[in-house]
């Protein structure tokens, strides 16, 4: 009896050992349950990852669709499509969106997972719409834009990279996000 309970626990303990090694993340996710996983390392990388995120994305924006920087956009294809729609969609009426970011503090960044991460900062953008060719603004004056917005990022190998993003106002109850992978 005591050899049959040695040999099914050494099946059992066989059978995790070989689970976690043939996954793709299986080490990764143990060591992230255990807590051995470097978290603060991984939440940097997030926060430049961020900054890079909008720094390209007004780069975008002010330049009326230059691609200098697109391979580096540490974003998933859809939401480059869907700037470059919405670039396209002013350069139709000859105009430029011209973003200047003046803030970005990171509220929280919440780790779901090895792979998947829920960013949250609070941001002031200051928008102005100019002529394409003169550059001249249009608006009428530049107005403060705070904003909140929630990152879903996803590591891709070594690099993270922005899933999707939602904008919210700065005083707006943010919705809880449910503990699935991304």
């Amino acid at each position: 009896m005591k050899k049959n309970l040695i040999s099914g626990a050494a099946g059992i303990i066989l059978a995790l050992f070989v689970s976690f090694i043939s996954h793709e993340q299986g080490l990764m996710n143990l060591g992230f349950h255990l807590g051995t996983y470097e978290s603060e390392k991984e939440e940097k990388k997030i926060e430049d990852t961020l900054r890079l995120f909008n720094r390209n994305f007004a780069s975008f924006f002010n330049t009326g669709g230059g691609l200098a920087g697109l391979n580096e956009f540490p974003a998933a294809n859809m939401i480059k499509r869907r700037i470059f729609q919405e670039i396209n969609d002013w350069k139709k009426n000859n105009q430029i969106i011209v973003y200047d970011k003046d803030v970005f503090e990171l509220e929280s960044i919440d780790l779901m997972s090895p792979v998947s991460a829920v960013a949250i900062a609070r941001e002031v953008w200051f928008l102005t719409v100019q002529d394409s060719e003169t550059r001249k603004s249009l608006s009428r004056g530049v107005k403060a834009n705070p904003v909140r917005i929630r990152y879903l990022m996803k590591k891709d190998g070594d690099n993270w990279r922005v899933l999707e993003y939602e904008v919210f106002g700065v005083d707006d109850d943010i919705p809880v996000m449910q503990k699935v992978r991304l």
